[in-house]
């Protein structure tokens, strides 16, 4: 609760950044997930990325674009479910520092995903962003596959706009953690593997389906439950929200937990930021696909155990190149008081990180709830920096 409590203050704290423009088109990434368009399938996508996102730059640096005026390596910062990249600003921001005052800096980029912040507030980009959710789930489509989709089109984006730039690291948090294990197993499924070493990070988000989909020990299908079928589109003052929860009958949540659903409230007219009508800055019924696919997907797993090993293409555009000695690292972080871990997925991924010649990392941060880059700050960073910066010496040697 405190975590949450915390992490409700740094939302208030700051405001949506807005998305990144560039020049180029995407260079060849792994085909679109079905119920996906592919990358350059609108007028838009030559001119924005395919999502919204903030950029944190070394200090020093006050790019706000994306536009490259530095060759350091870029790491994709994935938020969870129902957030926004904004959730992460704080902590990217202290990471950066940290890396740049070390010798080893990092571009971050804080991503919306589909359905979810910018990516899904920004009406002028909506259609072409966001798959319709109904319609992607009718078709067959896995909601986490489609997020991973979006995630593989805007690291290709931002190759094409810097052809020297290499997205070296994913770090994903819950639902984002997934989404980047995905977007990995998809470019091994492709074999088109970046020819350089990467970090993916899953944040607390545990690698394997839960045992019992329909349960909800955290209260979170209860949430998505009432956004989407219980309480209206659009609110006057924030203060609404928390009225409409509790006319609702049968149902109790806690204030912490309807603080945080009123930081996803945003302005329905920008221009108009004190008068205008509230509405919900992720779709909800986005929200709900996702979840119903984060339940359900053991994909997850199995990547982190065994993180694919070639592919990667080389400068004559074949795919089968794969340089020796270069690594697709996998780092599970579990929260220490996190109570969401299986203690068989648990015990795997202990093992299999003690192997010999394993390519999976296993740490644990101490003090810290699910919401561990705002309970423990500094001991998330103690577990980033140092295997952030091993890469970006080995990236610049």
């Amino acid at each position: 609760a405190l975590g949450l409590a915390r992490l409700v203050a740094s939302s208030r704290r700051g405001s949506l950044a807005a998305a990144a423009s560039y020049a180029t088109s995407a260079p060849p990434s792994p085909p679109p997930a079905p119920g996906r368009r592919a990358s350059g399938s609108s007028d838009d996508a030559s001119t924005i990325p395919p999502l919204a996102c903030e950029w944190i730059e070394p200090p020093g640096d006050q790019s706000t674009t994306g536009a490259a005026t530095t060759d350091a390596p870029v790491a994709l910062v994935l938020h969870g479910l129902m957030g926004s990249g904004r959730n992460w600003r704080t902590f990217a921001r202290a990471l950066s520092a940290r890396l740049a005052a070390g010798g080893t800096p990092w571009r971050f980029a804080l991503v919306d995903h589909v359905w979810h912040g910018r990516t899904f507030g920004d009406r002028t980009h909506r259609e072409w962003r966001n798959p319709a959710p109904a319609t992607a789930v009718a078709n067959g489509a896995c909601a986490v596959d489609l997020a991973a989709s979006a995630v593989g089109d805007f690291a290709a984006h931002v190759r094409a706009v810097n052809p020297r730039c290499r997205v070296a690291a994913v770090i994903g948090h819950s639902l984002g953690g997934k989404i980047a294990l995905r977007h990995l197993a998809r470019l091994g499924d492709a074999n088109a593997l970046p020819s350089h070493p990467t970090q993916w990070w899953s944040l607390d988000s545990v690698p394997s389906a839960v045992a019992h989909p329909d349960d909800d020990p955290h209260g979170v299908q209860r949430v998505i439950d009432a956004v989407s079928n219980h309480l209206p589109r659009t609110f006057a003052a924030r203060e609404e929200l928390g009225a409409a929860l509790a006319a609702m009958p049968n149902a109790s949540f806690p204030r912490d937990l309807v603080d945080w659903l009123g930081t996803n409230l945003a302005p329905v007219d920008p221009t108009a930021p004190t008068t205008s009508p509230l509405t919900w800055q992720f779709d909800p019924d986005g929200a709900a696909a996702l979840y119903d696919a984060y339940k359900r997907d053991d994909g997850a797993l199995r990547v982190a155990l065994d993180p694919p090993t070639g592919g990667g293409r080389g400068r004559d555009g074949s795919s089968s190149y794969q340089p020796r000695g270069v690594v697709h690292e996998v780092h599970v972080v579990r929260a220490e008081r996190s109570t969401r871990w299986p203690k068989a997925t648990e015990a795997a991924l202990v093992a299999r990180a003690k192997e010999g010649g394993s390519r999976l990392w296993y740490h644990k941060v101490k003090n810290a709830g699910h919401w561990l880059h705002v309970d423990n700050p500094g001991g998330l960073r103690d577990v980033l920096a140092p295997e952030m910066a091993r890469l970006c010496a080995s990236l610049t040697s």
